[in-house]
């Protein structure tokens, strides 16, 4: 995959840019990156603070896989991304939490957000991997409802790394991981995943638009992307949607 920056001071969303950008035949590895956004989003709709400070950017992908693991990609970024920010962090700290996000001692320092788009064939036409990193935010500055809640990681160790010095790190690791996932499949992504988690072995509430539909222990995780979660009377259901909290 070979990797084509293109960098814009603010923008919407890089993932809104990505899509047109994709649309246009704009090839794999094409890197879509805003210095700010002014219309980020997460999950659910929900906005993620995106100001200058902050890493942000949309990674088109064209696999030629079957579209029913296309959300490897997203458990594959989170890979890449921890990989890179423990190497150049020097930490062990940061985990997965499932689906989508990073977090460092709880706190969320990364959000992962996939989108996909089928051909009229049925095949990926394309995918967009957009990634946010909180590299050099000021804590204080953060909305009051993020306070307790997201982290940055310059201030969180100490450090004074651009978002170019770690944009750089994350692209390496990614490019690598892809190329291995394309060969050789979901274990290079799973068993590695399984190892950088904060998620299996937890008790969890699992949400659909903020309501708790199912409780019980994260057992395994399979190859499109959905927790096996088991609850207290033995029953077991995959979700490859909604979100989790964790129960302390």
């Amino acid at each position: 995959m070979k990797i084509q920056l293109k960098q814009f001071d603010v923008l919407q969303s890089t993932n809104v840019t990505a899509v047109a950008f994709a649309k246009e035949g704009a090839p794999e590895g094409t890197v879509i990156v805003a210095e700010r956004q002014e219309g980020g989003r997460g999950r659910m709709h929900r906005v993620w603070s995106s100001p200058k400070g902050g890493l942000w950017f949309t990674i088109i992908l064209r696999p030629q896989i079957d579209p029913q693991f296309v959300a490897q990609v997203t458990l594959l970024a989170g890979v890449a991304v921890v990989r890179a920010l423990r190497k150049l962090y020097a930490t062990e700290e940061i985990m997965i939490k499932w689906p989508n996000d990073l977090l460092l001692n709880g706190k969320k320092v990364c959000g992962i957000l996939s989108e996909m788009q089928l051909n009229e064939n049925g095949s990926i036409d394309y995918a967009i991997v957009g990634i946010g990193v909180n590299v050099d935010l000021n804590p204080q500055a953060f909305p009051e409802d993020l306070r307790n809640t997201a982290a940055s990681l310059n201030a969180s160790f100490g450090k004074n790394y651009t978002c170019t010095a770690v944009l750089d790190n994350i692209l390496q690791e990614f490019a690598s991981l892809y190329r291995d996932w394309l060969k050789e499949g979901a274990q290079v992504i799973l068993e590695p995943w399984k190892k950088l988690n904060c998620t299996l072995n937890r008790r969890v509430f699992v949400k659909d638009n903020d309501e708790v539909i199912f409780s019980g222990e994260v057992v395994a995780i399979n190859e499109a992307g959905a927790i096996i979660v088991r609850n207290e009377e033995g029953e077991s259901q995959s979700f490859d949607f909604g979100e989790i909290s964790i129960r302390y």
